[in-house]
């Protein structure tokens, strides 16, 4: 598991390089909004039901509540979006995480992260993903036997989806990206990005037990 040095280093080296890049480019390929003036200028973007901001060119990021810092794992991906982000389209088409290249040697971490929390939590009771998913911005969808659909990044979206158990089979999950998911984030972001959509409905969840 990585160390606080790694997230650490790993957002020095992408504020370095955010730095040298164009902001209008950035903005153009990520739909995001940059408000700029003599200084420099501000990225507005929405991560999982947050507005986001981004100061450009030092990449500090704020979240809604200036006094609650984001993550250091946070602050990474964000910029690793902003970085990364090319002008490829959706291509309305969702594949799962070893479908992603590289996405076979990350498939761990993912089902850690990820694919197990979920199942873990919701796989017998999937109603209740839909009815936490909607309080955090959460979009019922058409997949499995139950589904929401998250907003992650602009241009990336994610389908959580559940499928009934019977006599003869638990119940499954997974987890679902656009086909172009590639061209935004790297497999391993993308594993980490997993881990930040199931984890607030999985806190949700225990405090809902807890009643």
């Amino acid at each position: 598991m990585p160390r606080i040095d790694d997230y650490t280093n790993a957002l020095d080296m992408a504020r370095q390089e955010f730095r040298q890049k164009d902001p209008r480019a950035i903005a153009l390929k990520s739909g995001t909004n940059f408000l700029n003036d003599f200084q420099g200028g501000t990225f507005e973007l929405p991560f999982i039901n947050r507005l986001i901001t981004v100061t450009w060119p030092e990449g500090q990021i704020t979240g809604p509540d200036p006094a609650q810092e984001l993550s250091l794992q946070e602050q990474v991906l964000i910029l690793h979006y902003l970085l990364q982000v090319t002008e490829a389209p959706l291509t309305m088409n969702w594949i799962t995480f070893r479908e992603i290249p590289s996405g076979e040697f990350y498939y761990s971490a993912f089902v850690k992260r990820a694919k197990e929390p979920l199942v873990t939590t919701f796989g017998d009771r999937p109603q209740l993903l839909t009815e936490l998913g909607s309080q955090l911005g959460g979009t019922r969808w058409e997949e499995g036997d139950v589904s929401v659909y998250f907003q992650a990044f602009p241009k990336v979206p994610v389908c959580l989806v559940l499928w009934a158990g019977d006599d003869e089979f638990p119940p499954d999950g997974n987890i679902l990206f656009d086909a172009s998911i590639s061209q935004f984030l790297s497999s391993e972001d993308v594993a980490v990005l997993s881990g930040m959509v199931v984890y607030p409905l999985v806190g949700l969840a225990y405090k809902n037990d807890k009643k």
